[in-house]
């Protein structure tokens, strides 16, 4: 019997430790099957894209188009407690739910402390 409630201890801790979009990762190995590292981002961010719709995109994820061409699919929020440090809950794209994306005033230690956000080109 306590063999068994290792085993069943074990699958429970190993269910719990899988990787989802928004994650912190190094590689794309970190992230779930489908998904990519975005190692631009601080400390990594687990992202898949190309989407086309919040339906392609794993359950507490949304699509985010940046430009007609350009989308990902992103950790959905209901407000900042959703993100981790370093990312905000944005609401700033028109026709999308809100995403944890880099907050607007993180900076960047290696690009000379700019501020990174992102803007989406006009006409796009």
């Amino acid at each position: 019997m306590k063999k068994y409630i290792c085993v069943v201890m074990s699958v429970l801790v190993l269910m719990g430790c899988e990787a989802a979009v928004g994650d912190k990762c190094t590689t794309s190995n970190d992230c779930p099957l489908g998904t990519v590292c975005d190692t631009d981002s601080p400390g990594g961010y687990c992202l898949a894209s190309g989407c086309e719709s919040d339906e392609e995109c794993p359950e507490d994820a949304v699509c985010v188009f940046f430009t007609d061409a350009i989308s990902y699919c992103l950790l959905k929020c209901k407000n900042g407690k959703d993100c981790r440090s370093g990312y905000a809950c944005r609401s700033d794209i028109p026709d999308t739910h809100s995403f944890c994306y880099i907050a607007p005033d993180y900076v960047y230690g290696r690009d000379e402390g700019t501020k990174i956000g992102y803007e989406v080109p006009d006409g796009e």
